[in-house]
């Protein structure tokens, strides 16, 4: 299974609340997401599992995901803001076999953390971000796919806007 981890796009600096679980996305964080959405459809095949984890931001980011790729959200684990990979490992190793890519929006440092974890590599993870990680059978480590920064994933949205065929 491929596993794609991506940050969450540019948030405010605190909700009205004052709770970081109410932050939500800027109007450039919107438009990042969209942008970064529309080139990550074209990378993704087949059956796909959207996770997200609870906090606002990402909830949004996942949405703008969802409609791009045509699926819902199917989870939202507290595991991802918690950080704890051992948990999502054992969620994900209980998905549909038919499921061959599994998307977890969320947050730094947890995602860089687990990347490392799994690739053995660390990567800068900017929002809007992906890291594609190509689990071994056992979905306790990987090889790294590939990787994209936010402005390359909407390079990859013009040209899906333009005509061109999803790979």
């Amino acid at each position: 299974m491929d596993l794609l981890l991506v940050r969450h796009a540019e948030a405010e600096n605190a909700g009205d609340s004052g709770s970081d679980f109410d932050r939500q996305l800027t109007a450039h964080g919107h438009a990042s997401a969209v942008e970064m959405a529309a080139g990550l459809a074209l990378c993704v095949r087949n059956q796909v599992a959207l996770w997200s984890s609870p906090l606002l931001r990402t909830r949004e980011t996942a949405a703008h995901l969802a409609q791009a790729l045509g699926v819902a959200v199917s989870g939202y684990p507290d595991a991802i803001p918690a950080g704890d990979l051992g948990q999502l490992r054992h969620d994900w190793q209980s998905l549909s076999p038919q499921i061959n890519t599994l998307i977890i929006v969320g947050h730094q440092p947890h995602l860089g953390v687990w990347g490392a974890q799994l690739m053995g590599i660390s990567l800068p993870v900017k929002k809007a971000s992906v890291i594609a990680i190509a689990l071994d059978s056992a979905g306790t480590g990987g090889q790294l796919l590939w990787y994209a920064q936010p402005e390359a994933l909407a390079r990859l949205g013009q040209i899906r806007h333009q005509g061109w065929p999803a790979l």
